[in-house]
């Protein structure tokens, strides 16, 4: 993620995706011509993710339990349908063409909330939901961990040439307060990315097939990682529904083809999706 920092930045911070806006036509996970027997897959009246998104028909959507992350993300609340991707200065971006359907999470005002940082939001925001506090950190691509608990302690981190430490700098918050915790998560996005998600999260290499909280990370400079939020079965058949943030920093979307928002796509390192080509891919989870 190409940012613009106002502390002197380590050199082991590398960029998690590309400043510029670069829209890559890739075919799409061997996502189906939308045809007319599948013409009621959206329900543009619908504004919660799983309700939005009609499984394709013989298929069922997989149950998740509740209060779960793999619920959290199905009953997603997204904006009316219809409406356009925006960067964080309010201008629409180029490609109108691969969504439907934006989430209703702000963007923020300036350009730090890019790929990865969208998908860290997401977890975050469950996680201070359900107030599960103590789980709130992440790790710098530096490797250095901070929790949403030491901001609360007044705790910042100091940068120092490649090196970080950590000082009780700062006055004390609640552990509820959102204000303060959308201040946290700023530090976050700026030293985390691509690269620290995909060395520090899980992985399953016995995985045969995507679960719902799976990332596609292709980590580096520029990097990418898109999300699995949704899933349908019909026996072996699977299709999974993605979302993403993207650089510059712009609304959290669905991303679909054709207007056809399930992709089939099996465990590989290579997955094309309708705006970036992962090459290198490797499969984590929160």
């Amino acid at each position: 993620m190409m940012k613009i920092f106002k502390l002197i930045i380590l050199s082991l911070v590398v960029i998690a995706c590309n400043k510029q806006e670069k829209i890559i036509e890739k075919p799409a996970l061997n996502s189906p011509e939308l045809k007319a027997e599948n013409i009621t897959l959206i329900n543009p009246k619908a504004n919660i993710l799983k309700d939005r998104l009609l499984p394709i028909s013989g298929f069922k959507r997989v149950e998740t339990p509740a209060n779960s992350w793999e619920n959290f993300l199905q009953n997603l609340k997204l904006q009316d349908f219809g409406k356009p991707i925006l960067k964080y200065d309010g201008s629409e971006i180029s490609d109108q063409k691969h969504h439907v359907g934006i989430l209703t999470y702000d963007i923020g005002t300036t350009d730090l909330q890019q790929c990865a940082d969208a998908l860290i939001r997401l977890r975050a925001e469950y996680l201070f939901k359900n107030e599960k506090y103590s789980d709130i950190h992440f790790r710098f691509t530096s490797g250095d961990n901070y929790s949403w608990d030491s901001y609360a302690k007044g705790i910042r981190p100091i940068i120092n040439g490649n090196s970080v430490r950590f000082s009780q700098s700062a006055n004390t918050n609640q552990l509820n307060n959102y204000q303060e915790f959308r201040k946290y998560l700023d530090i976050i996005y700026t030293y985390a990315g691509t690269i620290s998600l995909a060395r520090d999260l899980k992985l399953d290499s016995n995985k045969k097939e995507f679960e719902i909280g799976d990332l596609i990370i292709t980590p580096g400079s520029p990097g990418h990682v898109v999300m699995v939020v949704d899933k349908i079965e019909n026996g072996a058949q699977k299709r999974y529904a993605l979302i993403e943030g993207y650089t510059p920093a712009q609304s959290i979307h669905i991303l679909s083809e054709n207007e056809n928002p399930w992709f089939d796509q099996k465990i590989s390192d290579n997955i094309p999706t309708p705006r970036y080509h992962f090459k290198n891919a490797v499969i984590k989870h929160f």
